[in-house]
């Protein structure tokens, strides 16, 4: 063979391999984005937690109107959770997550502005609304654009940053609020949403619409609700935030009321449990030769351990140790949930993954309710219980 023809053939590889290095290149930027975006989008749900009383004393309102405002930011948060999702498979995925990324930024620039209590509510609805625009339309997202090998990755990694979240949202509020003002943590918030949406207008690539702008807007709601692998996904997914909050709930008021603990010791205790988080980096790996199935499996039988362990030994010290197998535990539960799902849902998997979020955060909603109301051994018995059910419910899982 002569050198102009072995030139002529490496060429084309040559080329190949320059588009697929690029090609990879872009992905990490985009994983790295969505990442780094979820991760202050839920912050924001965790940020009024230690700064409760800063606002109330500025806008002249009692601690329990500033609470409630926070109930309403849930409530409308959950709602563009499951609103956004079917939008993103009309007018594509880009589209919804740098809409909800400049409306974030109008919002939560509001809440800073909130000079009584309703000002506080109608505010912090919009901001509730707006953030519920990312969690589903960027599950989706990656089921579009990121190869099979790399998409448990990123769902994890996106899923830890979710629980990272509960520490630093809470940190860098009471941080900003200590030095600044509670005003100023909105503030800094909007701008890193304004600098993320024109992040996002580069970084992001251009996915087609998976439907006609005239269908019908939650007809695939409806058809999920009629799969029964996916309502065994649903029912699944509405224990797996609840058991989080009411479980982290529930050792504040026990370790406060058994043993005196103070705040910044509890925060340390609960901080400790992310080292589980971690865990979440092997997700792929379990995914890739266990399979989903068998992942969500082993993440239901070790919160179910977890907790059971609680009944014998619940020192200070032994609920900080067994935290951490907790929280590994559910950072294997969410995204092995979500890939299941996305991959049950085919696609109308916008709608599912919607629905997921919605059915997500309505559990977690009922969280700090359930823990108020049980006592901590009775509570851990509960979740236990649920958890159980959890496990025979999986086994009907048909993929």
């Amino acid at each position: 063979m002569s050198t102009t023809s072995i030139f002529n053939l490496t060429l084309p590889v040559s080329i190949c391999y320059k588009r697929v290095v690029v090609r990879l290149k872009r992905l990490y930027l985009v994983a790295l984005f969505l990442i780094v975006t979820g991760i202050f989008v839920a912050s924001n749900i965790y940020t009024f937690i230690p700064i409760y009383q800063s606002i109330s004393n500025s806008i002249h309102i009692s601690v329990e109107q500033v609470v409630v405002g926070g109930s309403i930011f849930s409530f409308t948060y959950a709602c563009g959770l499951l609103f956004f999702g079917p939008i993103s498979e009309k007018i594509g995925r880009k589209k919804v997550i740098l809409l909800g990324l400049i409306l974030s930024f109008f919002a939560t620039g509001l809440v800073g502005f909130s000079f009584n209590e309703q000002s506080l509510y109608l505010f912090r609805s919009l901001q509730g609304f707006a953030l519920g625009s990312f969690p589903p339309v960027a599950f989706a997202y990656i089921f579009d654009v990121f190869p099979v090998r790399h998409r448990a990755l990123v769902l994890a990694l996106i899923n830890c940053g979710f629980l990272i979240a509960g520490i630093l949202g809470q940190l860098i509020s009471s941080s900003i609020t200590y030095f600044y003002g509670w005003e100023y943590v909105l503030f800094c918030f909007a701008i890193i949403y304004l600098v993320l949406f024109i992040c996002g207008l580069f970084i992001l690539s251009t996915v087609p619409v998976t439907k006609p702008a005239n269908a019908p807007f939650f007809q695939d709601i409806c058809k999920m609700m009629k799969s029964p692998s996916l309502v065994t996904c649903y029912m699944i997914t509405f224990s797996i935030l609840l058991t989080f909050i009411s479980f982290y709930d529930g050792i504040g008021q026990y370790l406060h009321e058994k043993y005196s603990i103070d705040q910044q010791t509890l925060f340390k205790i609960r901080a400790i449990g992310l080292i589980g988080a971690s865990f979440s980096l092997l997700t792929g790996r379990f995914v890739r030769y266990l399979g989903d199935r068998r992942t969500l499996l082993i993440g239901l039988c070790l919160v179910a351990i977890s907790l059971s362990f609680l009944l014998f030994i619940n020192t200070p010290a032994m609920i900080a140790i067994l935290s951490i197998p907790f929280i590994a535990a559910i950072s294997l539960l969410y995204p092995s949930l979500i890939s299941i799902i996305g991959k049950l849902g085919e696609e109308a998997r916008g709608s599912a993954i919607s629905l997921y979020s919605f059915t997500l955060m309505t559990g977690g909603s009922l969280g700090a309710l359930i823990s108020s109301v049980l006592e901590f051994p009775i509570l851990l018995r509960s979740l236990i219980g649920l958890f159980v059910l959890n496990i025979i419910l999986s086994f009907k899982l048909k993929m």
